[in-house]
C-alpha cells in the first residue's frame, strides 16, 4: 500500500466500489441533524452524536425455518488469528449460536494463506456442514474456496471483506455469503471523531493494515471524510500487515511521531495494534500529547478509554459476538436452501465522553443495548 500525506485540496479518487445503499447510509451519515448547526465542526459533532447512541432494533431479515435440521452437523471455523480477543469473541457467538441449532464448532488458525488454505483442505477432508474464514482474505484462498464448493461446502467470510453482496469474482469462486460492518461507516465515523474534538489543523497518523482488504476502503473513507470535514487537517498514512504487528510496528509508530511531532492522533484500523503502539508512543515522550482513536471495542481498550487519563480516547465497535450469531444464521440459510442475505453489522462508539452509559463489568454484548440472541432465536422460529 502506498504511503502518502494528504491534505485539503489533495486529488484523491476512491479505488473502492462501493453499493448504492453504502452511498445512501454515507450520505445519511454526514447530513446534519440540526439545521441550526451546519458548519463542518457541527456535521462532525453530529454524525459522533448519532454514532455513540445504542441500539434497538435488528437487521429486520426475513425468518429461516430451522428446527432440528441442522442438529448434528459442523462448522470449521478458520481464523486469521485466534489469539486475538476479538477472534475469540466471534468464535464465541459462533458457538453459542451454533448450540442452539445442535451443531457442532471446529476451530483452526490461519494466519497466512498457506495455513488458512491447508486448514480448509481439512475442513473438506472431515466432511465439515460448513466452512467460516473470520478475517481471512478470501481472495487469497480462492483455490481452496473453489474446492469446497465443489464438495458442496458452503463457505461464509466473515470480518474481512466489505460488507453487502458477495463482488462477482469471489462469488464465482466458490465464496457463499458475507458477514461484516460497513467499513465505508467506519472510516467516515472514526474521521468525524477527529474532526469533531481535533484542531483545525491536526496531523493524524493513519495505520491501517494491507492483510485485510476491507481495510483498503477504510483508509479510503477515513481520508476523504477527514479532508472533507477538516480541511486544514493533515493524514500520514502507513501500512502495518498483521505479522509485523509484534515485530516493526513499535518501532514505526516512533519513528513516525519523532519526524512528525505536531501529530496529535493515531488511529489504527483495528486495536488488537494499540499493545504495539501505545508503548512506542510513551517510549518518544509523547504521552500526553498523542491520543489514539481505533475500532473493534476490546475490553481492554474499553477500560483505558474510561480511565479518561488514558491516549485512547474513542473506539468504534460492533459486537463481536453478534457477528458470530450473524454469521451462523447465514450458515442456517444455506444450508436449509435458502439464499444468503447481504449482511451489515451495525456498529457504535465509544467515548471518553459516553464511556460512562456502559458497565464494562457485563459482557461486550451489553454494550450495545439490544438482545440479539432473542432476535435470532425468534428468526429461527426458536422460544427465547
Amino acid at each position: 500500500m502506498k504511503h502518502e500525506s494528504y491534505k485539503a485540496g489533495f486529488p484523491w479518487k476512491a479505488r473502492g466500489v462501493f453499493t448504492v445503499s453504502s452511498v445512501l447510509v454515507m450520505m445519511s451519515l454526514a447530513a446534519p441533524a440540526r439545521a441550526d448547526d451546519t458548519s463542518l465542526t457541527g456535521q462532525a459533532k453530529q454524525i459522533v452524536e448519532k454514532a455513540s447512541a445504542a441500539f434497538s432494533e435488528g437487521s429486520g431479515a426475513s425468518a429461516v425455518d430451522v428446527g432440528q435440521k441442522l442438529s448434528g452437523k459442523s462448522i470449521f471455523f478458520i481464523s486469521a488469528g485466534l489469539s486475538f480477543e476479538f477472534s475469540q469473541e466471534v468464535l464465541k457467538g459462533v458457538q453459542d449460536a451454533s448450540g442452539e441449532l445442535g451443531m457442532k464448532v471446529v476451530t483452526a488458525d490461519g494466519p497466512d494463506s498457506s495455513q488458512a488454505s491447508a486448514a480448509i483442505d481439512r475442513a473438506i477432508s472431515r466432511s465439515a456442514s460448513a466452512i467460516v474464514l473470520q478475517g481471512i482474505d478470501p481472495y487469497t484462498v480462492q483455490a481452496s474456496i473453489s474446492d469446497a464448493g465443489k464438495a458442496g461446502i458452503p463457505v461464509v467470510s466473515t470480518a474481512a471483506i466489505p460488507a453487502g453482496p458477495l463482488p462477482k469474482d469471489i462469488a464465482d469462486a466458490g465464496l457463499s455469503a458475507n458477514v461484516n460492518i460497513s467499513v465505508v461507516d467506519a472510516g467516515k465515523i472514526t474521521a468525524a471523531y477527529i474532526a469533531a474534538k481535533g484542531e483545525p489543523d491536526a496531523e493524524v497518523a493513519l495505520i491501517s493494515c494491507s492483510t485485510f482488504r476491507s481495510d483498503t476502503v477504510f483508509a479510503e473513507e477515513f481520508t476523504k471524510e477527514l479532508v472533507r470535514l477538516c480541511p486544514g487537517c493533515q493524514i500520514i498514512h502507513k501500512d502495518s500487515p498483521l505479522p509485523q504487528w509484534q515485530t516493526t510496528l513499535p518501532s514505526l509508530v516512533r519513528t513516525l511521531i519523532t519526524v512528525n511531532p505536531k501529530i496529535t492522533y493515531v488511529v489504527p484500523s483495528v486495536d488488537s495494534m494499540v499493545p504495539s503502539i501505545k508503548p512506542a508512543i510513551i517510549a518518544v515522550g509523547a504521552g500526553d500529547r498523542v491520543k489514539i482513536v481505533t475500532s473493534n471495542a476490546s475490553l481492554p481498550d474499553m477500560q483505558a478509554i474510561a480511565l479518561k487519563t488514558d491516549q485512547e480516547v474513542a473506539n468504534l465497535g460492533a459486537s463481536n459476538e453478534r457477528m458470530g450469531w450473524a454469521t451462523v444464521d447465514q450458515i442456517a440459510r444455506l444450508l436449509t436452501g435458502q439464499p444468503a442475505i447481504d449482511n451489515v453489522e451495525p456498529q457504535r462508539l465509544f467515548t471518553v465522553d459516553n464511556i460512562d452509559g456502559v458497565d464494562l463489568t457485563k459482557p461486550a454484548t451489553t454494550w450495545y443495548g439490544f438482545d440479539f440472541r432473542s432476535y435470532y432465536r425468534k428468526l429461527w422460529g426458536m422460544k427465547s
